[in-house]
């Protein structure tokens, strides 16, 4: 492609450097450009009702709970033991708080012209024999399921060569020094004196240092086409997997919310599938109507506009043991959580007022 000649006339600078996202004259006019929706009739949403079976979590005895409470205490320097040495269970509950998540991970492709310099380096297009591809024809799969990745693919045939705009074809445009080379020292303000009459050391008196911008040459490369004056302008496929995720809490009352977050459980349900079955035979209703409203929600809003790759869900179980004690004649109560046998005892009947829960 041959370069209009604008002769030597480099006292225009160079064209204001809005943002350009389409070539001038584009190779693939009628190609899909922006958001690429799938084709919904090559996209399978059988729903598999797999029956849902969980596990159990077993509860606590009364030697364990105490066991629980000893290691608990002698990690606190401000608890006294007397309370554990005493104690007298009255009351035993155990019961659970359950976690439900739902995963829907999904495709989303779109396209946008991108360019790079050109110093003739060879391209292999054949947009005038074959045409570009469907976006959604281009084979491409994520490195990982459930975790959100970007992928970038050039869409075959797309390429076209064309003059850099911004420096007109040049490669270099005259620098803010208007070619003098040179630029007024910031240090004296061009005076070449400091604030007592010496010369200033900056420039050595002169009131002006070599311009930093060009390298006294008085112009300056052009950034965008890293001075070959000549762009490849080509069609960009942006493909983005994105793991989608909601969770629901049946929570229990006593326990705060961000104690529950840090403690271990137990997964008594997972399922991955193309399309996941709501759960709908849970004991915890509040899991199975979370569960349903879920999948639904997750179908409406990712099953149009996106393909669904794969969905899954799971259940955990935090188990709670509720106990009631008495201590010189009151009753207390102390709660042990998670597999890991956390224990949440705001009332404990003997701690100093240092203690911070």
């Amino acid at each position: 492609m041959s370069i209009p000649n604008y002769g030597f006339n480099y006292q225009e600078k160079q064209v204001a450097d809005l943002p350009q996202v389409f070539p001038e004259n584009p190779s693939c006019p009628d190609y899909q450009i922006g958001f690429c929706p799938p084709n919904l009739n090559l996209v399978h949403n059988e729903v598999i009702n797999v029956p849902a079976v969980f596990n159990q979590v077993s509860a606590l005895t009364e030697e364990e709970v105490k066991d629980v409470l000893e290691n608990f205490v002698s990690q606190k320097c401000c608890y006294g033991k007397d309370p554990v040495k005493k104690l007298k269970i009255i009351e035993m509950k155990s019961s659970s708080t359950y976690q439900y998540s739902l995963e829907t991970f999904t495709e989303t492709r779109k396209t946008t012209y991108v360019h790079e310099p050109y110093s003739n380096q060879v391209i292999i297009n054949n947009g005038n024999v074959m045409a570009p591809p469907h976006p959604w024809d281009i084979p491409a799969s994520p490195n990982q399921m459930f975790v959100d990745q970007t992928i970038k693919i050039e869409i075959p045939n797309t390429s076209q060569i064309e003059m850099c705009k911004k420096c007109r074809g040049r490669g270099s445009y005259l620098c803010s020094c208007h070619n003098q080379r040179k630029e007024s020292c910031f240090f004296c303000n061009g005076s070449g004196k400091n604030n007592v009459g010496h010369n200033c050391h900056h420039c050595s008196g002169r009131g002006h240092k070599t311009c930093n911008s060009c390298s006294n040459t008085g112009y300056v490369v052009c950034e965008k086409c890293a001075g070959c004056g000549r762009l490849r302008w080509f069609l960009q496929l942006l493909i983005e997997f994105k793991n989608n995720r909601d969770d629901f809490f049946s929570k229990t009352e006593f326990i705060p919310d961000e104690k529950l977050k840090k403690c271990v459980a137990s997964t008594i349900f997972s399922d991955t599938n193309l399309r996941v079955y709501p759960v709908n035979n849970h004991s915890n209703e509040y899991i199975n109507e979370a569960s349903s409203s879920l999948v639904n929600q997750h179908f409406q809003k990712f099953g149009h506009n996106c393909k669904i790759l794969s969905q899954r869900h799971e259940i955990k179980c935090i188990p709670v043991t509720d106990v009631k004690h008495f201590y010189k004649e009151k009753m207390y109560y102390f709660i042990i959580y998670g597999l890991d046998n956390k224990v949440y005892a705001p009332n404990y009947p003997q701690k100093c007022c240092c203690t911070l829960l």
